[in-house]
């Protein structure tokens, strides 16, 4: 993977990285570093998996440009140009003269080392694979809905038995009632282990939940930020084949989808408690 990199301050220079995949953004963390207050602290990531080499958005701020339209992701072929804020990246055919860069060097952004030959080492295909619990927990979104399935699957066994004993149903009564809530406490914790695994059938699930959710008045904003999330391209691709390896990043936009996300919730539980209070005290 042979890239020439111009940042707003430097000059263009080119770097080989090694591996199948490179996240690009501000942050330290990542593996190429950029100098570039437009751009996000994860903005992009290039793979280069069985589709050939791509770039996909990483839940920037500023989104990025391929030969200058805007997409989220795109595959990419020599002499295609990415811009990433004000920062500009070339494929370069694999001939090119590259400089070899390890990861540790671009984090310290010091000189580059100086020039050597080229070469070219087959690109290592990752096998493909189910997404572990780590994985899943790098997206704040997802984890924060796998939380709060995993919450919810008690609390309607627990809310039906409480109803059951205040309207002061016997025995049989109270067992139907708590029967009646393993339905959707187990649904609750089937989705909670769907999402934390990245299962497609979550996402469909979730998607259908969310919709539902639309007719229930105090959780109809909680349900459209839901929705929102769920359609994006790449929370698609994250809960699509486990070999492509597409993840949404930790940046800014899952941050503001997570927060998004509680702050809906917790505005529909306060109007769900408000409703109930002035129903039991007319």
């Amino acid at each position: 993977m042979k890239l020439q990199v111009s940042q707003p301050q430097g000059t263009p220079h080119q770097v080989e990285l090694p591996g199948p995949k490179v996240v690009i953004g501000r942050d330290p963390s990542c593996d190429l570093v950029l100098s570039d207050q437009r751009s996000s602290r994860r903005h992009a990531v290039l793979d280069d998996g069985p589709e050939g080499l791509t770039i996909r958005d990483a839940g920037s701020s500023n989104g990025i440009r391929v030969n200058g339209r805007p997409l989220r992701r795109s595959r990419l072929a020599p002499g295609d140009t990415i811009r990433l804020g004000d920062t500009t990246i070339r494929v370069l055919p694999e001939a090119a003269e590259t400089v070899l860069v390890s990861t540790p060097e671009l984090r310290e952004g010091g000189e580059l080392p100086s020039t050597q030959p080229p070469t070219a080492p087959p690109s290592p295909r990752r096998k493909a694979r189910r997404h572990s619990a780590a994985e899943a927990a790098a997206i704040p979104t997802v984890t924060t809905l796998a939380v709060l399935w995993a919450l919810a699957a008690p609390a309607f066994v627990v809310g039906s038995l409480l109803i059951a004993v205040r309207a002061g149903a016997g025995l049989m009564a109270g067992a139907l009632a708590v029967g009646a809530g393993l339905v959707p406490g187990g649904f609750a914790g089937i989705m909670a282990v769907g999402l934390r695994a990245r299962a497609p059938w979550a996402r469909q699930l979730q998607i259908v939940a969310a919709g539902v959710g639309l007719f229930v008045c105090p959780f109809t904003f909680a349900s459209v930020t839901v929705l929102i999330y769920m359609l994006r391209e790449d929370v698609k691709a994250a809960f699509g084949s486990p070999s492509a390896g597409q993840t949404p990043g930790a940046g800014d936009a899952e941050l503001t989808f997570a927060l998004s996300l509680l702050g809906m919730l917790a505005l529909g539980l306060g109007l769900a408690a408000l409703v109930v209070f002035l129903l039991s005290n007319p």
